[in-house]
């Protein structure tokens, strides 16, 4: 019997020592780490760039650096450009150009231009996501600019630009006011048809003579095409519905002496309900924020009961104020971008099958009450002013 066992566990690591059957070779590969794409000149055909890892200088090999931004005799990535009537046709038109198979498995962001965003995204969402490669995780962005040049815009700490752009979303919640989107997050706007789709706005800006990325404003799609966009504001009033923030500032002005104050936010929850009993139809957003009370510009002592609530009051009020906000431009737009539509076809089906088809114009009118509640939890590591320590 011990013998058998033996010679199992001798087959079992032969067979994980013989790899795969489809395993690639990485040098027989050309790794994609983003994608950009713009309209061709005839307005027509697709121009799609690809960053393509060089990893011997990604090591810091062949003259390579080390570190971040790519300096040396070889940069780490390599931009290729192609054109095409589809995206997948201009990936196949690479090979003219490259020696190595583009592979998409390691690609993690597709930025798209927004004049390809106007005209409609649906066969760039439907390509990504009938392919093998692409990951449902990579994150799409919306640019002005042409996306080709946002990815030549190297990072400051990061190697490859498109892994620089990776970390700045993946670290939104630090100010919750921008709306980190995935592929997968993306295309259930397609299969739900209910609820408008956003992505971020990325753009390329000078600063000191040198050029970076700046993650700016959430564009809004009705079905496939661009609509509009909403600013930081706007954006955090949308992720207070959605449930979606994590942290950041609300920046208080205190009405008596124009002092400011800083909550910091701990931890929130937003939930939407119906009211379907009468007409009208009306929806109900609750916000729950747990908070601490970050700094203040002011002498006074904001640690007292009284104090503490009207700071409460004050928070709430400016919670209330980026929702409205948000609510607004999305009626503009006609987009309901808070899943209105898909609460009411989840839990109130047959109302969702009186309203449906008038939708968009029900919603550029629908009454939505906003209820806000605010609990100032913590007060830092001192409960007076920094200032009067001395005293």
């Amino acid at each position: 019997m011990k013998k058998k066992w033996l010679w199992w566990c001798l087959l079992l690591l032969t067979g994980l020592s013989s790899g795969c059957w489809d395993q690639r070779e990485l040098e027989r590969l050309a790794i994609v780490s983003g994608i950009g794409i713009d309209l061709h000149p005839d307005g027509e055909n697709y121009q799609v760039s690809f960053q393509i890892i060089r990893p011997d200088d990604v090591l810091g090999g062949r003259g390579g650096t080390g570190g971040g931004g790519g300096g040396g005799a070889n940069k780490p990535f390599w931009t290729l450009k192609a054109e095409g009537k589809t995206v997948f046709d201009a990936i196949r038109n690479a090979t003219f150009e490259s020696s190595r198979r583009l592979f998409l498995s390691h690609n993690k962001v597709v930025i798209i231009n927004e004049e390809v965003a106007k005209k409609g995204i649906f066969p760039i969402i439907e390509f990504l996501m009938r392919d093998a490669e692409p990951r449902l995780s990579e994150w799409l962005l919306v640019t002005p600019d042409q996306a080709e040049k946002v990815l030549q815009v190297e990072s400051k700490l990061e190697k490859v630009p498109a892994a620089g752009i990776a970390h700045q979303l993946q670290t939104y919640h630090a100010t919750s006011k921008v709306r980190a989107v995935s592929l997968y997050d993306f295309a259930n706007h397609f299969v739900q048809k209910k609820t408008a789709g956003t992505m971020p706005v990325i753009r390329i800006v000078e600063t000191d003579g040198e050029k970076i990325l700046k993650l700016e404003k959430t564009a809004v799609f009705k079905e496939d095409k661009l609509a509009g966009d909403l600013d930081y504001r706007e954006t955090r009033g949308l992720l207070w519905v959605l449930g979606e923030v994590r942290g950041g500032i609300i920046v208080l002005e205190l009405p008596d002496d124009g002092a400011t104050v800083s909550i910091v936010i701990s931890e929130a929850t937003g939930k939407i309900s119906a009211v379907v009993k009468e007409r009208p139809l009306k929806m109900q957003v609750e916000i729950d924020l747990e908070a601490i009370l970050g700094g203040q510009s002011t002498e006074q002592n904001l640690v007292t009961p009284e104090k503490t609530n009207f700071l409460e009051k004050l928070t709430a009020e400016a919670i209330t104020g980026e929702v409205e906000a948000a609510l607004s431009k999305a009626r503009q737009l006609g987009a309901d971008i808070f899943g209105f539509a898909e609460h009411l076809h989840r839990y109130h089906p047959q109302v969702w099958k009186e309203l449906q088809k008038e939708w968009e114009s029900y919603f550029r009118q629908l009454d939505v009450t906003i209820k806000v509640k605010v609990l100032i939890a913590e007060v830092g590591l001192t409960r007076r002013p920094a200032i009067l320590f001395g005293e």
